[in-house]
């Protein structure tokens, strides 16, 4: 009789104590909330399948699915990545899974101006290296073309992805965001390179720009798209190391989003949009984020509209150094996307050229001063 009566006591209790615990959100969250589900929902691959079996049901969705160029995710790569962390031709997710204190949680925050979901920035897929090495580009003509040797100047432009191109400069043959790819100078993002690169000139800044070819840079190297800062991180450093009064570091690339989301109308003239990038995975992170927040208000101050706002990101969500680890003047921008055409491009690079202008100018004046 004491046997069942101590039987029923613990199972009441161990019911109370059930109904109890769930009852609690702090205990639901802390101990129902499975790491696993949630890099799988937080995933973009995951949210692209999501959208691709919606479109299933929804035919309305098909157009706007072809219009961004989503397909199909690769789902075995995604349950790879989430339940194993490392991320295929990633070697530094091995790294993260063995060394204390290189895998955080997900972290993707922003200072933005009207962005949601939506008009989130967007990275380009990889270009197919193989036809890249195919093409035979001509060089631009641009003013600021050997204007100022390396070893003379203190702003250094340069681009870790060169080939990131647009659509209205490649031809009619090019439509998706996917194939805004090339090594021509004159229809990728070293054409925004030189513009910004000739509008610093025009104000006595002894500017260099790098217009190293990115994709026989890495095929001469072995490497591929995933060795993209790698590469440049050693362009910088050979770039720091021959002369040391480059003060700047600005690696220009260009969004994969829409028209409709990179571009404005600023005074009547039609810009280009652009936003920042400033990577956390170091300990000096915010002093680029504090460079970075200066020239943003002072670009929304005079030209509204024309930011999309400054992007923080860890190794989870990217390189998330950016090179940024070596200067406290150097930053990420990304000009425009996929459909900007050169009159938006132009009117973008002279704000941008003229708002980093008067930067460098306040600040050669206060060291003048001291």
């Amino acid at each position: 009789m004491k046997r069942v009566l101590l039987t029923g006591l613990v199972a009441m209790t161990s019911i109370f104590s059930l109904i109890f615990f769930l009852t609690l959100p702090q205990f639901q969250s802390k101990f129902f909330q499975l790491p696993l589900l949630d890099g799988i929902t937080e995933s973009v691959v995951f949210s692209d399948a999501l959208y691709t079996v919606m479109s299933t049901e929804i035919p309305q969705m098909e157009t706007t699915l072809e219009e961004n160029d989503i397909q199909m995710a690769n789902l075995p790569k995604l349950l790879l990545e989430t339940t194993s962390g490392v991320s295929p031709r990633n070697f530094s997710s091995l790294l993260d899974l063995a060394l204390p204190g290189r895998n955080p949680d997900f972290h993707f925050s922003f200072v933005s101006n009207g962005v949601d979901e939506l008009s989130m920035p967007i990275e380009s897929p990889p270009p197919d290296f193989e036809e890249l090495l195919k093409e035979e580009p001509e060089e631009e003509q641009t003013d600021d073309k050997n204007k100022t040797d390396q070893q003379e100047a203190e702003v250094y432009v340069y681009h870790s992805h060169s080939w990131e191109g647009f659509l209205p400069l490649l031809g009619e043959d090019k439509q998706k965001p996917s194939q805004a790819s090339s090594t021509d100078n004159a229809k990728n993002i070293v054409l925004v390179g030189s513009m910004l690169t000739e509008q610093l000139e025009k104000q006595g800044i002894p500017t260099f720009h790098d217009r190293t070819n990115v994709t026989a840079a890495l095929h001469e190297q072995g490497w591929d798209y995933y060795d993209s800062y790698r590469l440049s991180r050693k362009t910088v450093e050979a770039a720091m190391a021959s002369n040391q009064k480059i003060q700047y570091f600005i690696d220009i690339h260009r969004d994969a989003q829409r028209k409709d989301i990179t571009t404005t109308t600023i005074h009547g003239e039609p810009f280009a949009k652009l936003y920042f990038i400033v990577g956390e995975e170091h300990e000096n992170y915010k002093e680029n984020l504090a460079f970075v927040e200066k020239l943003n208000a002072q670009l929304e101050e005079n030209y509204p509209g024309i930011s999309r706002g400054i992007f923080l990101k860890d190794h989870t969500d990217g390189n998330g150094i950016y090179n940024q680890d070596l200067s406290k003047q150097s930053i990420l921008i990304e000009v425009g996307g996929v459909d900007n055409n050169k009159e938006e491009l132009s009117n973008t690079t002279k704000a941008l050229g003229k708002v980093i202008g008067e930067y460098y100018k306040n600040a050669e004046q206060v060291t003048t001063e001291r």
